[in-house]
């Protein structure tokens, strides 16, 4: 019993060191796109999609919050991506305190990291490869499908609220 325990114990702990390496080299890239000022590029390239989704955002500091906290969810970073989703929330709320619509770009915001689509779904990747998966990318394609159902689902859920809201 005392091997078992050793030997679950030893994988246990390569498994961390595992995930580890792939979350910290993440997170290391994240800081990388964020010097690079990507999330302005983001927000250049698809603002125009972006503020659709949440129309109420004035702000150009809020909006690269929220696309740094997209594309980090994108990539399958959800820890990563949490501290700049607490930003981007932050920063609606101090927007909201003017003007009350934006509280409807916040639930949009939460509906969009909740169901989040999976570009590259890093954790699961890393743990199939740590698992010794022989095809660990056999998921991106289903994971990519069945998230951007998902999104798609909630962001048309979450923008038949706000209309249902601004009738009510």
């Amino acid at each position: 019993m005392l091997e078992a325990a050793l030997q679950g114990t030893a994988e246990a702990i390569a498994l961390i060191v595992n995930l580890g390496a792939g979350y910290l080299f993440f997170c290391g890239m994240l800081e990388i796109v964020q010097a690079l000022n990507v999330p302005m590029a983001l927000v250049k390239r698809f603002g125009g999609g972006l503020k659709r989704l949440m129309p109420g955002i004035r702000s150009q500091q809020t909006l690269n919050a929220v696309a740094l906290n997209l594309s980090a969810n994108m990539l399958g970073l959800g820890n990563a991506a949490t501290p700049m989703g607490m930003e981007a929330m932050r920063l609606m709320e101090a927007e909201r305190q003017s003007r009350p619509e934006v509280a409807h770009d916040m639930y949009m915001l939460l509906v969009l990291n909740a169901t989040s689509i999976q570009l590259l779904p890093t954790t699961v990747l890393a743990l199939r490869v740590a698992a010794g998966s022989a095809a660990p990318n056999a998921v991106i394609l289903p994971t990519l499908l069945c998230t951007a159902v998902s999104t798609a689902c909630g962001a048309l859920l979450a923008a038949a609220m706000r209309k249902a809201a601004r009738h009510a």
